[in-house]
């Protein structure tokens, strides 16, 4: 069977069977338009406390990230160098309060 059919087979039994278990392995996605991905490096005291502090609020660490990002990037008065100064010193200030 090709691809395209057996996607296309795959498809139609999802349809037909909402209800069904997720298999073990399966990979959930939301729907969305984000395609691009970007690589951050962290330390581990700041990983620690990107996943400490997403865990709380009970999403995954990469949705916490991409929305500080984005909500600092929605305020335009301030220079990138300035909004990183920032964010990495509420990240510092993060760590001090989880720890």
């Amino acid at each position: 069977m090709g691809a395209e059919k057996l996607i296309a087979a795959e498809s139609e039994a999802a349809e037909q069977h909402p209800d069904t278990a997720i298999r073990p392995g399966s990979k959930v996605t939301r729907g969305h338009n984000r395609v691009k991905t970007l690589q951050v490096r962290l330390n581990d005291d700041e990983f620690a406390t990107l996943t400490a502090a997403a865990e709380r609020l009970g999403v995954p660490a990469s949705t916490l990230a991409r929305d500080l990002l984005l909500r600092e990037l929605a305020s335009p008065c301030e220079s990138p160098q300035a909004v990183i100064a920032r964010m990495r010193a509420d990240l510092d200030a993060l760590a001090s309060s989880v720890a």
